[in-house]
């Protein structure tokens, strides 16, 4: 199922950018992104470590000279760091429930935070939104609803 999603997620954002001319985000993002959908904590955790990594990514910018390879380099570091940290110290138990503001893998939120940058916050998420939705539901389709246990 992971293997679908991935490889659906890439055949999507190679389309996103050929046809719009918008990455969603990377090219491997959108599957792993489509198979996180229903964890909105999780979803939370993504989007946030990417905002704080392009910040700090814009503000070293200011600093050195960051473009192209480099500056994709620095986003990927500084957004793998940020995910172990929000594995380590974003948890929380809330009563008998555990809300977990960590991000998607260690590479998924340099990705996002590369291409906040080049095409802007608004842009990437429209995309990547609505690729991850379209693996989400393809997945879904063709598995018949084993994303949702029990449901």
């Amino acid at each position: 199922m992971i293997e679908l999603a991935i490889t659906l997620g890439l055949i999507l954002s190679l389309l996103s950018y050929e046809i719009f001319g918008l990455a969603a985000g990377g090219i491997v993002v959108p599957g792993y992104i489509g198979l996180h959908l229903s964890q909105v904590d999780r979803m939370t955790g993504v989007l946030l470590v990417s905002l704080v990594t392009y910040l700090i990514v814009k503000v070293m910018s200011y600093y050195t000279f960051l473009y192209g390879r480099r500056q994709m380099v620095v986003s990927l570091l500084i957004g793998a760091l940020l995910a172990n940290f929000s594995r380590q110290f974003l948890t929380f138990n809330v009563g008998a429930a555990t809300a977990e503001l960590t991000a998607i893998g260690w590479v998924v939120p340099g990705l996002i935070a590369h291409w906040f940058g080049k095409q802007g916050i608004f842009k990437t998420l429209c995309a990547l939104l609505v690729t991850s939705v379209i693996v989400r539901l393809a997945v879904i389709v063709l598995f018949d609803g084993q994303l949702f246990p029990g449901g």
